[in-house]
């Protein structure tokens, strides 16, 4: 049988505290849901692609490059029409000039020149000689790229360019009089229509200053425009010139824009660096929308129709309330927007449910989903009861409600029985070839309760108004099975035992991955307000988790990620649990609750004295346990830890928690201890972790480190120092598993241990160092690190340590004992130089026979247990390449 104890990711060890880190379990963890498999019912929308940002550098390239590949050769012309762009050529550092025409004194004129070669600077003179003031058309300048240029009056004008070219040079030169042209393109009323809009195709060539557009739109009017492309900007312009919107640094998406100011309104589309680019446009109306197929509420059991290819609809409410809708298609759904009727977005409500108030309201495909072909939308009340059925809340029992899904879209109703207070598990339990139902429940007013999102398992917790109704839906033509069960019912559960600290279970079952829930039983009146959970398992692996749950629908505790842990529990009131399978084996479970709380039958500490004696543990099974009660004041320091041999990460060993006198967990023991305080009562539960059939023995050693006056006496009677301390030995033992020493740290702050020990396996006793005010602390503020094989450690405090006295321990860790031990400190950040050089002198004796090991002793100055000694043989003549 596998280990009791199981963790679901690799230990690994921390610097902080050295030795293993112990097979542990999470935190209890209140949690909702928790699911081995699910399955979408229905293709999801696919949300839009982030467009590439736009990159007028490289487009400006492009455009020089295609300037420089075109027949530009020849004297530029005198005059320039509107929207046609000229290729020419402009001698060295000359103005090559243009004339232009606007016939309405007031006009936004757009420019662009493009160079093959350095760079051209262009200036429209008006009529009266006076330069015309111009901007960057998108309000920042690169050196380059398009303009734009207000005029107030009609007449003739010069276009100006400069190259400051030393060498002849090739130009582009386009212009666009936006308010004036009538060579823009019209979009119509029925260009503009929401559910089919007209496309426009668009291809400007390099140099162009764009295309423009007029719009049959009025004020207050919300356009949506969209280009193909994001390497062209929309701009929407009113009657006077004013720019209203603009794409610019928006490109790729839709353009939603108000239209203010006074009509008739234009939008020009540009390329802003002169490229030469392609593009198709739709211009829509986003308010008072058009061409949307009308969809009203409807009732369960109906299927939406999805013949319809307009790109919107018009959900029609009558009555104000809250609302479920989705877009729904044989294929991929497409996504969109929900939009009131005057072109607002619906905040919160793109796809999902909210309140709507009555009126029409529009859900419009988003334009970057270019192939949304047909679909249909379901759309329902949250108060619909139109075609529900009444099924049980028994499901255990009963067995699971069973139906085929029809069409894409079509939505399921169950009302339930169950009152107002209690929860409910919702287990998907389909046929074969069948499929998981996404499950929302609804209160008779329509407030959603909970959603499972097709998972396997979930918990409902019903606190609105009954009746409740449950709402599936699923992948059409496939037939569900949903269990509904009331989790405060215990009848269809196996029962579920408590047991003491030994070997026995209070249950077993098994499961398979075609049945992967049980549920179990735990009457009111046999349990304790707070037990540890745990289960061992056939395939020696955590591949389920135990979810608590009390009849309110309230999860208590969790094991997900571990086999184990702790559980606070309320007197009398009955709690089911379910057992969930998350592997793709089947398997078989013991599982145990054990008494955790001050009721529960323990040892007692050997000793509680630093170094004191420990207490000998054995486990005989893979489910076996003990606990052992520590008592003291609440300012009391204990270090709590579980001695044993084996590597916890690859071998027999044991894991150790510990709880509080009210049960609360308070730690688990990662690498060499488990530190607590605040409690005048410890629980330390010492659980079998990777059992092979032999007995695993543990020593557990709980050491009062401090109480209320400061450090223990065994502590505080080995004062040393961080410049250095003198050599000090002894033997670790189960009668005196430890050494204290007590030394003045501040923030950042280093000084090495050096030693040796008489161990014959590379575990060697552990040394800590600790502070008072962060003595629980997981962090790292106060750290000891040992390099494997080596008895020794550097020692330090972080910025964030407390100035003041820190304890430096001394533990058996993982060596087996006794074990004796010589240590001496040694200075490391705060040294004083010169430190004086290590100068052997002598060593007795000076031979040994060949073969045979010696005890020698080297004397002389300056030397320490950190000092390396280099022996040659007499033989050699003290070549050390021969020694």
């Amino acid at each position: 049988m596998a280990s009791g104890a199981l963790l679901l990711a690799a230990l690994t060890a921390f610097t902080g505290q050295t030795g293993s880190a112990f097979a542990a379990a999470a935190p209890p963890a209140a949690v909702t849901a928790a699911s081995p498999q699910s399955e979408p019912t229905a293709p999801s929308p696919a949300g839009p692609k982030a467009p590439p940002k736009a990159d007028p550098k490289a487009d400006h390239e492009a455009a020089v490059r295609a300037l420089r590949q075109s027949d530009a050769a020849g004297d530029c012309p005198a005059a320039l029409a509107p929207h046609t762009t000229v290729n020419c050529t402009v001698e060295p550092n000359k103005t090559a000039s243009f004339a232009l025409t606007l016939p309405q004194q007031k006009d936004l004129v757009l420019l662009q020149a493009v160079s093959a070669q350095g760079s051209v600077y262009s200036k429209l003179v008006g009529p009266d000689g006076a330069a015309v003031t111009c901007e960057p058309a998108f309000g920042s300048s690169f050196g380059y790229g398009a303009q734009r240029c207000a005029t107030g009056k009609a007449g003739a004008y010069t276009l100006q360019v400069w190259s400051n070219s030393g060498s002849q040079n090739d130009i582009s030169v386009s212009y666009v009089p936006l308010l004036s042209s009538t060579s823009c393109k019209a979009v119509a009323a029925a260009d503009r229509k929401l559910g089919a809009p007209t496309v426009f195709h668009g291809a400007p060539a390099a140099g162009s200053a764009g295309d423009c557009y007029t719009l049959d739109l009025a004020a207050n009017d919300v356009l949506r425009g969209y280009a193909s492309t994001y390497r062209v900007t929309q701009s929407v312009y009113d009657a006077t010139g004013t720019q209203i919107c603009s794409s610019r640094d928006h490109e790729g998406e839709a353009l939603d824009c108000k239209l203010t100011g006074t009509a008739p309104y234009r939008m020009s589309v540009l390329q802003f660096s002169g490229a030469a680019e392609t593009y198709d446009l739709t211009v829509a109306r986003l308010s008072r929308p058009e061409g949307c197929a009308v969809v009203e509420p409807q009732a369960f059991g109906v299927s939406p129709d999805l013949s319809s290819t307009a790109r919107c609809r018009t959900l029609r409410v009558s009555q104000g309330g809250a609302y479920a809708f989705e877009p729904v298609s044989s294929g991929s759904a497409p996504y969109g927007g929900l939009f009131a009727a005057d072109g607002a977005p619906t905040a919160g409500c793109g796809q999902g449910a909210c309140d709507l108030a009555p009126g029409d309201h529009s859900w419009v495909v988003d334009p970057r989903s270019a192939d949304a072909g047909a679909f249909g939308m379901a759309f329902l009340s949250t108060k619909e009861a139109r075609g529900c059925t009444a099924t049980h809340d028994n499901g255990l029992v009963a067995g699971p409600a069973t139906g085929t899904f029809g069409g894409a879209g079509q939505k399921l109703c169950l009302t339930l029985p169950t009152a107002t207070g209690k929860g409910l598990y919702l287990l998907n339990r389909p046929p074969a070839e069948g499929t998981n139902a996404t499950v929302v429940v609804y209160d008779a007013s329509g407030a959603k309760q909970c959603e499972d999102d097709a998972r396997a398992y979930a918990v409902c917790k019903l606190t609105g108004t009954a009746p409740f109704r449950a709402v599936l839906s699923g992948t059409p033509s496939q037939a569900y099975g949903l269990v509904v069960h009331r989790t405060g019912e215990t009848a269809g559960c196996t029962t579920w035992q408590q047991t003491g600290f030994d070997g026995t279970w209070g249950a077993e079952v098994s499961q398979t991955p075609a049945d992967p829930m049980r549920c179990l039983a735990v009457a009111a009146d046999r349990h304790s307000t707070a037990e540890m959970l745990d289960y061992a398992n056939l395939n020696n692996k955590v591949n389920a988790s135990v979810q608590v749950v009390d009849p309110a629908g309230t999860t208590v505790c969790s094991t997900a990620g571990s086999s184990t842990t702790m559980c606070s529990l309320a007197a009398g009131v009955p709690y089911t649990a379910m057992l969930i399978l998350s592997g793709w084996q089947p398997d078989t479970y013991k599982l145990v609750r054990r008494d955790v709380s001050a009721t529960a039958k323990c040892l007692t500490p050997s000793s509680t004295a630093v170094g004191g004696k420990s207490t000998p543990l054995d486990l005989t099974s893979a489910l076996d346990a003990r606990c052992v009660r520590v008592t003291g004041a609440a300012t009391d320091k204990f270090w709590l830890s579980s001695r044993s041999l084996g590597d916890a990460r690859y071998e027999p060993s044991t894991l150790m928690m510990a709880v509080d006198a009210d049960g609360k967990y308070v730690c688990r023991q990662w690498g060499v201890s488990c530190r607590v305080t605040g409690s005048t009562s410890y629980l330390a539960v010492v659980l079998a972790s990777g059992y092979k059939d032999k007995p695993i023995h543990a020593d557990v050693d709980t050491w009062r480190v401090g109480t209320a006056a400061g450090w223990a006496p065994e502590c505080t009677a080995n004062p040393v120092s961080v410049n250095g301390f003198p050599a000090r030995s002894g033997v670790l033992s189960e009668s005196s598993a430890g050494y204290c020493a007590v030394v003045d740290v501040k923030p950042n702050q280093a000084f090495k241990v050096a030693g040796t020990t008489s161990t014959t396996t590379n575990e060697n006793p552990s040394l800590n160092l600790h502070g008072a005010a962060q003595w629980t602390s997981t962090g790292s503020e106060y750290q000891c690190t040992q390099s494997w094989g080596v008895f020794g450690a550097r020692c330090l405090t972080l910025g964030n340590a407390e100035a003041g006295q820190a304890v430096l321990l001394l533990s058996a860790g993982r060596s087996a004992t006794p074990v004796e031990f010589s240590m001496q400190g040694l200075c490391d950040s705060e040294c004083v130089y010169p430190q004086p050089g290590a100068l052997p002198t002598s060593i007795s004796p000076a031979t040994g026979a060949a073969g045979t090991q010696t005890h020698a002793v080297v004397r002389g100055t300056g030397l320490t247990l950190d000092s390396k000694i280099h022996l040659v043989r007499s033989d050699v003549g003290g070549d050390p390449r021969r020694s």
